[in-house]
């Protein structure tokens, strides 16, 4: 008797602790499971245990793992490892219910991750298959890679593509080519949508393209070519040809390296009338050709001084003892010139004559003149201020650098070998050698007559100048005659 009481209080003890749910710690991280410990259940055989978010409702909808018991009233389960970060709730509910009859609140915390995912290239063209690499994934039978545009959200519905990573921590996966745009590789854990690493790419047209910038040029205007994806490497290079020319660089009118550039463009000499070809090349390999044309315009002359009717009033003597004279004799169909007299004085000459070229168009490239030593000295110049792309200029043409040895003397032999032309180093000046030998008795003789591509001259020292005009006519010494500009 005094037993069977015993047993029943005990029952009763029971019935009133109640259920009791407790964790072996107070905050987890994101890659540990989850260990409840359980008492004084029913041991129905559908009691169970469920986590949930902190204040949420006991619906279905709402459970983020959950376990039956076994059948027992004391026990213990895992639970799978809670990927995001926050505050939960474990709870016990009695056969199959919901009932709250206990709960714990815990909390699961971020563990920085070690997974890396990339691509094998940071650009791919749209018919390459993209390769993916990734490393230090959980291993998980639902781990996942998956492919979104760039700055798209993780939901399911930007997956462009997407493949488990097959169980593995480390390893690689292909997928499919992608249509033009940019993109994101992305891996998660254990068919979750919590991001653990990122590699962005992108697909593009990389198709080689060679254009003109435009299929009719007028005579003697810049030629421009420009192009998309080249190697990037020294040896590229695009040139203009005449029709039917071959590939060799020696038969192009004109040639450039791109400069290991990809995308840019390359400026070419103004050419007479007449259909050519631009071809780009990586080195020998050729790999386009576009078809231009050049218009012929009529010419467009401006004669700025021929003395016939008297010494033109703007000019500017601005430096020197002797004023502009006006001669009887002259240049070719004339009757009469000027001389711009220069002198010596503590071995260099001080003079200095400008005449502007007022209203001179873009088209003027040309500069015409008929000139000769004259008593100015025994050597001459003259030259041209111009407005380039780049700033001012000053071209001079300089007799000396024509009849020089090279060393810093004068050979008078005629046939010596000139200076090269060079620029100063502020890169204004810029001294190209005259189109007048030393010859003494060219200071009474006949005038000649000169006519200079003003924009082939300045591309001489600098190859990606543009002329935009031809601004004046400026001499330290020597007798001109027609000074005029014209565009062909």
């Amino acid at each position: 008797m005094i037993k069977k009481i015993v047993i029943v209080l005990f029952s009763l003890a029971t019935l009133l602790m109640g259920a009791n749910v407790n964790l072996t710690k107070e905050t987890f991280k994101t890659n540990e499971d989850i260990v409840v410990n359980f008492s004084n259940m029913e041991a129905k055989n559908q009691d169970w245990i469920g986590i949930y978010p902190v204040n949420s409702e006991n619906n279905w909808a709402n459970v983020v793992r959950w376990s039956w018991t076994g059948d027992v009233d004391n026990g213990s389960v895992t639970l799978n490892k809670i990927t995001v970060a926050g505050t939960y709730e474990v709870r016990a509910f009695y056969n199959n219910s919901y009932h709250v009859e206990a709960f714990k609140q815990f909390t699961v915390q971020e563990v920085p991750s070690n997974t890396e995912v990339n691509t094998t290239k940071a650009v791919y063209q749209p018919n390459e298959t993209i390769q993916v690499n990734f490393r230090d994934m959980v291993a998980k039978n639902q781990d996942w890679i998956g492919i979104y545009p760039a700055g798209s959200s993780n939901d399911w519905g930007n997956v462009v593509a997407w493949n488990w990573t097959g169980d593995v921590t480390n390893g690689s996966l292909d997928f499919n080519a992608l249509p033009v745009g940019n993109y994101e590789v992305r891996a998660f854990y254990n068919n979750s949508v919590h991001l653990e690493s990122s590699f962005a790419f992108s697909v593009k047209s990389t198709l080689f393209k060679l254009e003109s910038q435009k299929d009719t040029y007028d005579n003697y205007e810049i030629i421009h070519a420009n192009f998309q994806n080249m190697r990037g490497n020294q040896s590229d290079w695009i040139g203009v040809f005449p029709i039917g020319a071959d590939d060799e660089k020696e038969s192009a009118l004109e040639w450039k390296y791109v400069n290991g550039l990809v995308n840019g463009s390359l400026s070419f000499l103004g050419l007479p009338a007449g259909t050519y070809e631009l071809r780009a090349y990586f080195a020998t390999l050729h790999k386009a050709t576009v078809q231009f044309t050049v218009q012929d315009r009529p010419a467009i002359t401006t004669i700025y001084e021929d003395a016939e009717d008297g010494i033109d009033p703007n000019w500017v003597h601005y430096a020197g003892i002797y004023p502009i004279q006006l001669l009887t004799n002259a240049g070719v169909n004339s009757q009469k010139s000027i001389r711009l007299r220069g002198y010596w004085s503590n071995g260099y000459n001080p003079s200095g004559y400008y005449l502007p070229f007022a209203n001179s168009t873009i088209e003027q490239k040309f500069f015409e003149l008929d000139t000769r030593i004259g008593v100015s000295s025994h050597i001459g110049n003259f030259g041209v201020t111009i407005s380039t792309k780049n700033g001012s200029r000053r071209i001079i043409w300089a007799s000396w650098m024509n009849h020089s040895d090279g060393h810093g003397g004068n050979d008078m032999s005629g046939n010596a070998v000139p200076r090269e032309p060079f620029t100063q180093d502020d890169g204004y000046l810029l001294m190209f050698p005259g189109p007048t030998d030393y010859y003494l008795d060219t200071r009474n003789g006949n005038f000649i007559h000169y006519k200079i591509n003003i924009e082939k001259t300045l591309r001489v020292l600098e190859p990606d100048n543009e002329l935009l005009r031809v601004t004046g006519f400026t001499s330290a010494g020597g007798d001109f005659d027609n000074l005029s500009l014209t565009s062909k």
